[in-house]
């Protein structure tokens, strides 16, 4: 349940409270599921699929960084970049510069 309702609203919802809520759970409880299921907390979960979307829309569909935190519910491209670079290491920008150099 928690995956598919990841897949559905991760372009609108971040945060794992908000899954919490719309499958009756509290965050807490949410996030040890998901750490038996997936090894990962809920939040990380939810982190990695937002970072595996925009890694798809830099590389295949050469969407700038700003336009990708438009798409992926992101308020400015700051955050989108935060997230994206605490996750791979790299900016969305300098990401999307190596993959087309390859």
């Amino acid at each position: 349940m928690f995956r598919s309702s990841v897949e559905a609203h991760f372009r609108q919802h971040h945060e794992a409270g908000y899954y919490a809520r719309a499958l009756g759970y509290a965050p807490r409880t949410l996030s040890r599921a998901a750490q038996q299921a997936t090894g990962r907390t809920a939040k990380a979960y939810i982190v990695e699929r937002i970072v595996l979307e925009a890694k798809r829309l830099l590389a295949h569909d050469r969407l700038t960084a700003a336009r990708c935190a438009d798409v992926l519910g992101f308020p400015d491209t700051s955050s989108l970049s935060m997230v994206f670079r605490k996750t791979t290491g790299m900016r969305p920008g300098a990401w999307q510069a190596t993959v087309a150099a390859e």
